[in-house]
């Protein structure tokens, strides 16, 4: 059961990916949806399918929501620093100039799965609950930066270079 929960979030994100365009670059879901070729914007397709996996799978087994949110934390940083660290690792470290698309999928499915592993181990743990504040102050942290990173230019760091292959912008389709 565990592993269909987190396979179907697995598809989820991987969906994820290819609905901002096709549904007309809706700026009310900016939140959710990947809007560029960034790095950055790509964590948004581990964040959200595994904070669902976490919580869908926090409520079947009856935990607390102090437990799911302190869950989804944890599994969302060891996300964050798994695909980034990848990410940089075969881009910078490695020397690679262009993004290669089976590294980057490869990538996807790695941090998911560490994530996830991570996130299941704290979903047996029982935090204090004063611990879900500070998780969902970090949590909500992170939602409201996938907003303002996808409205502002893009920074002319690596983890936030839009990296098309057709020059174009893919927020507002303009080149």
């Amino acid at each position: 059961m565990l592993w269909l929960i987190f396979l179907a979030f697995c598809a989820l994100g991987t969906v994820q990916h290819f609905l901002f365009v096709p549904l007309g670059r809706p700026r009310w879901l900016l939140w959710l949806l990947p809007v560029s070729e960034s790095p950055w914007e790509h964590y948004k397709l581990a964040f959200w399918p595994l904070g669902g996996a976490l919580c869908l799978t926090g409520a079947l087994i009856g935990v607390t929501p102090a437990t799911i949110l302190w869950a989804w934390l944890q599994g969302a940083a060891h996300g964050f620093c798994t695909m980034l660290g990848i990410y940089c690792f075969y881009r910078m470290g490695l020397g690679v100039k262009k993004p290669v698309l089976w590294a980057d999928i490869l990538n996807y499915y790695i941090t998911m799965y560490f994530g996830w592993k991570v996130g299941l181990r704290a979903l047996w743990q029982s935090p204090a609950p004063i611990l879900a504040l500070p998780a969902a102050l970090a949590l909500g942290a992170c939602a409201l930066f996938f907003v303002s990173a996808a409205v502002l230019p893009p920074e002319n760091y690596p983890m936030f270079l839009e990296e098309t292959k057709n020059g174009r912008d893919q927020r507002t389709g303009t080149s």
